[in-house]
């Protein structure tokens, strides 16, 4: 659009200024270029955390760079692949969970007032029920079974932090003590066919089987 104009491409040239005042990160890609054929081929793995307030169980999350862990991994012919610091689309794949997860968890926590300490249990929870969800990555079939090869059940599937009123056992109570007790709604428990629950008297987790 002018003419006069001194030729400004200079390649063999490094502009230290432009690198120093314009140099942003190179994007990566969302799709990862290679996809594990066989269960644990390939781990995507992140901790979310800290968080605050501090739990009910004193959680709040660290990073795997613990001596134990990586002893852990050398025994087990685990081979670890690190990011970089500052780089967490390098592990877009849990960031985007963590961030799925944590969106939800904060949603269950507010729609039914349970205090944030307990972001355990809805965490707990909600990664239970999106095993068994549909998702694009698995095809007709649900994380959970893809993992087992089981069609899950979903008919025990209750409301995080709705009401339950719990059975007292014959042998905690006399003859005019109440036969239940009511508590909130935790999930499932990891070991047995029960839910967990939070007795606000005792301030107490439980589990037991329920009627709602």
């Amino acid at each position: 659009m002018v003419s006069g104009l001194p030729s400004l491409i200079t390649p063999a040239k490094l502009c230290t200024a432009c690198l120093v005042g314009k140099q942003h990160s190179e994007s990566i890609p969302k799709r990862s270029l290679w996809r594990a054929s066989q269960k644990l081929e390939l781990v995507h793995a992140d901790i979310c955390g800290p968080i605050k307030p501090v739990s009910n169980i004193n959680k709040r999350g660290d990073e795997f760079t613990s001596n134990e862990f990586g002893e852990f991994c050398k025994a087990n012919g685990i081979t670890r692949q690190l990011t970089i610091a500052y780089t967490p689309q390098q592990n877009g794949v849990s960031e985007r969970k963590n961030r799925t997860v944590m969106n939800l968890v904060r949603c269950m926590l507010i729609e039914k007032q349970v205090p944030k300490a307990f972001w355990p249990e809805a965490v707990r929870w909600c990664v239970h029920v999106l095993n068994r969800c549909p998702t694009l990555v698995v095809q007709n079939r649900t994380p959970e079974e893809a993992w087992s090869g089981i069609k899950p059940t979903v008919e025990y599937f209750r409301v995080f932090g709705c009401l339950a009123h719990v059975h007292v056992p014959d042998q905690k109570r006399i003859k005019l003590d109440d036969k239940s007790i009511q508590c909130v709604l935790l999930g499932v428990s990891d070991d047995s066919k029960a839910y967990r629950l939070f007795d606000p008297v005792s301030k107490k987790i439980i589990v037991r089987d329920v009627i709602f």
